[in-house]
């Protein structure tokens, strides 16, 4: 297990600094005029403060992003609305939130030919992840699509061509429009293949404007839980604390540095961070 993880991806910690831990009372102590002490407090929160180390821009890009919160999660617990309030802009055939079942609770069923268009606006880096199963049999299995990659696997990094999941790709970097377009086609026909014509069902779906570090795939999909709880609070759990949290991380100062790795120089930065309770 890391020292330090959000929704069960590895957050580095620098060693030299450790993670400083600060208490927050809620409530108050005072003195009276006696000079007796008089409390209300009722519990303490803490916030949980490090340093990333060295890190590459495109890793320190997504660290960030993962820390403020940045992205969509549907959960499909009740409807097709993100974390976020964003709506779908189009659907099309029979489309349901909220089927018993899911991953994670809730889930989205997908009848064939049914597809869902998210607004999400993605540029040229982008990361979409989402649990799926067929209606009526199999397991469920983790995709994770990123911009210029194949589809890792429950996993397994990169052993999916980029058109054979429920994602709509124009091709491995580019998706139509900007938007997240989830399809069941059915059949041989394309995307996920489904020769029994049988609904997809589908769960967690992430949508982050960054490529995702491939350090994050196997993690992400062995800690087995929510992305986000929900997001962008995370469930930070590691060796570092006693106990899983619920916490809302924040970003701090970042400082350009520069290191060898054999022959070649790399520029990267490194960054403070800070993880408050809930």
């Amino acid at each position: 297990m890391p020292a330090l993880a959000l929704s069960g991806i590895p957050l580095p910690v620098l060693s030299d600094k450790g993670l400083t831990y600060t208490p927050t009372l809620l409530g108050e102590s005072r003195r009276a005029f006696s000079g007796w002490l008089r409390s209300s407090e009722r519990r303490e929160v803490y916030s949980y403060a490090g340093n990333t180390g060295p890190l590459t821009q495109e890793d320190a890009r997504a660290y960030r992003g993962l820390l403020k919160g940045e992205g969509d999660v549907w959960s499909f617990d009740a409807d097709l609305r993100s974390s976020a309030f964003l709506a779908p802009s189009a659907t099309s055939g029979t489309l349901e939130a909220g089927v018993p079942g899911g991953r994670y609770g809730g889930c989205l069923r997908m009848a064939v030919n049914a597809s869902l268009t998210l607004p999400t606006a993605l540029g040229t880096k982008w990361t979409v992840a989402y649990w799926w199963r067929l209606e009526g049999g199999g397991d469920w299995r983790h995709y994770v699509h990123r911009a210029g990659h194949f589809i890792s696997d429950n996993g397994q990094l990169n052993v999916r061509t980029p058109n054979s999941g429920a994602l709509a790709v124009a091709t491995a970097s580019q998706l139509p429009g900007g938007a997240v377009q989830l399809r069941n086609l059915g059949g041989f026909s394309g995307g996920i293949s489904n020769p029994s014509n049988a609904a997809l069902l589908v769960d967690d779906l992430v949508v982050l404007p960054w490529v995702a570090p491939a350090a994050w795939v196997a993690p992400w999909f062995a800690a087995g839980q929510p992305f986000g709880a929900p997001y962008p609070y995370h469930v930070a759990s590691g060796d570092a604390l006693y106990e899983p949290r619920t916490v809302l991380g924040r970003v701090g100062q970042g400082r350009a540095v520069e290191w060898w790795e054999g022959t070649s120089r790399v520029l990267g930065q490194e960054f403070d961070f800070e993880l408050q309770e809930r």
